[in-house]
């Protein structure tokens, strides 16, 4: 079960609605307390556990949270990259084993390491006699 907090700050605290149960209001120093005070009015309100209580916090903090979301899809897009450059850095050693490059120079022209080289290289296929 899924429930949605809206949370706004105010003072040192925070102001936190919960439409979904019955328009339930309360304040909280800080969201983890609410999040766990939300869930058991909700589990009390329905009979679902706690521990199948989601508790969907937003905030309300105009200019912050599009900072956030903005840092996060930088993230995921680094973490795609990264991802991609990895694949493509595999496919070029394993094209420069191909053509009878020694461990060592691969090395040299990648800026890397020889044991890195290994890492980076395709396990050798063993061919298994029948």
């Amino acid at each position: 079960m899924e429930i949605k907090a809206l949370c706004e700050r105010q003072g040192d605290g925070w102001l936190v609605a919960v439409p979904e149960l019955d328009n339930f209001r309360t304040t909280a120093k800080r969201l983890d307390k609410a999040t766990e005070q939300i869930k058991a009015l909700a589990e009390n309100l329905t009979g679902e556990s706690k521990c199948d209580i989601v508790v969907k916090v937003e905030a309300v903090m105009p200019g912050i949270i599009c900072d956030i979301e903005a840092a996060q899809q930088k993230m995921a897009d680094a973490t795609r990259l990264q991802e991609e450059a990895s694949a493509e850095i595999r496919d070029v050693v394993g094209r420069m084993r191909d053509r009878g490059l020694t461990m060592r120079d691969i090395a040299v022209l990648l800026g890397v390491t020889p044991q890195r080289v290994a890492q980076l290289a395709p396990c050798a296929e063993v061919e298994q006699s029948a």
